[in-house]
């Protein structure tokens, strides 16, 4: 139990990565599942058949720069996605309120730099008014 009054004071200071919002998550995770038949063929000659199921990421990502924290040097980094149907988008840090520290909420702009809507978080989700 804290005895003085600046032991009672104590916060808890931190940076906090939130990351994006579940739509953009979403997005930026897309996969398939696939069947993969064939054979592994070892050193030793001997052949060992396969047959299964796997997941296949359909977005590739890239690290396209890091969050300097107030305490940590990188908090996080920051991605650049490329879709299969071609289409970019980069990650930036949308808000960064303070709760015993710096929380990073992420969004996505896409490759023309514009901010995509619906990767924003919202007041209510951040509890910012």
């Amino acid at each position: 139990m804290p005895k003085t009054d600046s032991e009672r004071n104590i916060i808890m200071r931190m940076d906090q990565y939130i990351g994006l919002n579940k739509w953009a998550q979403e997005r930026v995770t897309e996969s398939h599942v696939v069947r993969e038949v064939g054979a592994q063929i070892l050193a030793s000659g001997e052949v060992v058949a396969f047959d299964r199921t796997v997941r296949v990421p359909l977005v590739t990502t890239e690290v396209i720069g890091h969050i300097t924290g107030a305490w940590k040097d990188n908090v996080a980094n920051l991605h650049r996605y490329t879709m299969a149907n071609g289409s970019v988008f980069e990650e930036f840090v949308q808000m960064e309120p303070w709760c015993g520290g710096p929380c990073y909420y992420i969004a996505l702009k896409n490759k023309k730099g514009a901010v995509v809507r619906q990767s924003l978080w919202t007041d209510e989700e951040t509890g910012v008014a």
